[in-house]
């Protein structure tokens, strides 16, 4: 491997556009080894600088992490990750406490950041098997056409569009969901383009919104002042709680097990009520 000045001092001469395109031939070009390295390396300044703009890049490029999302490991009940599995258990158990029906009273739902739409197809088939409206989106364009041409081959409602967190109203418009979802996506986000994402999606929620986030490891997230950063990726730990509270939304029910990490995801859980139900 290049030592590490040589690396700082290749991102010093070669300009932040070219080592875009790099990183982006670098994974294009089949049987390139540390493929997902190369491209941190290449970028780590980006990443420090400008953290929206990193993970939006690589997301939109489908690269690094964005990289493991593809059909063959991401759809399947076997295949979802226990946190997820986990949160639609409290998904189940925190509806029939309302008093609702999840496979009769649930009819829409909307995810933001559903990547393949895997987790939509995960609910189509079991909790939420009466809902008619399922849609996803996603920056990852590759992601949405590889997910939809396997959605519609297997003959499912989802139907999955691109588009980016900062533009949810060119999409989804004046729409309405029972269920909105958005699972490990803020993470993505600093604060102040992340509380934009949760006000949204309080006014666009009709019965509940359920998010999932990063977990701090000592300090209950809804104690943090200002958001913190995971060192090993530059994503942030929010404090959601008071997100969604300056949204105009409730947190009903919640969980957060802060060090605990259950394959490699920390857990963070909130169903969240708007402040004045739709419909």
């Amino acid at each position: 491997m290049i030592g590490s000045r040589l690396r700082a001092g290749m991102r010093r001469v070669v300009p932040l556009a070219a080592r875009k395109r790099m990183a982006i031939l670098l994974n294009r070009l089949p049987g390139v080894p540390d493929r997902y390295w190369w491209t941190m390396e290449l970028l780590r300044d980006y990443a420090a600088a400008d953290p929206n703009g990193f993970h939006r890049f690589l997301w939109s490029h489908h690269l690094a992490y964005a990289e493991s999302y593809d059909v063959a490991s991401r759809f399947g009940s076997d295949r979802i990750h226990p946190t997820r599995v986990m949160l639609f258990e409290d998904l189940d158990r925190y509806l029939r406490a309302e008093g609702l029906d999840p496979a009769r009273d649930i009819r829409s739902v909307f995810e933001v950041g559903s990547s393949l739409g895997y987790l939509l197809r995960h609910l189509e088939l079991g909790l939420l098997a009466g809902a008619d409206r399922l849609f996803g989106v996603d920056i990852d364009a590759e992601a949405i056409a590889s997910g939809s041409a396997y959605l519609a081959g297997v003959g499912s409602r989802v139907h999955l569009e691109v588009a980016d967190m900062a533009g949810l109203d060119a999409v989804a418009r004046d729409e309405h969901f029972d269920l909105v979802l958005c699972a490990g996506v803020l993470m993505y986000l600093k604060p102040a383009d992340a509380q934009p994402v949760v006000d949204w999606m309080v006014r666009h929620t009709k019965r509940v919104l359920v998010i999932a986030g990063l977990a701090h490891p000592d300090r209950d997230n809804r104690e943090l002042t200002e958001s913190a950063v995971r060192e090993r990726d530059g994503t942030f730990i929010h404090n959601l709680d008071a997100m969604v509270a300056a949204a105009g939304g409730r947190v009903r029910w919640r969980r957060w097990e802060g060090a605990r990490m259950v394959d490699g995801n920390t857990i963070y859980f909130l169903f969240v009520e708007p402040a004045e139900r739709v419909g």
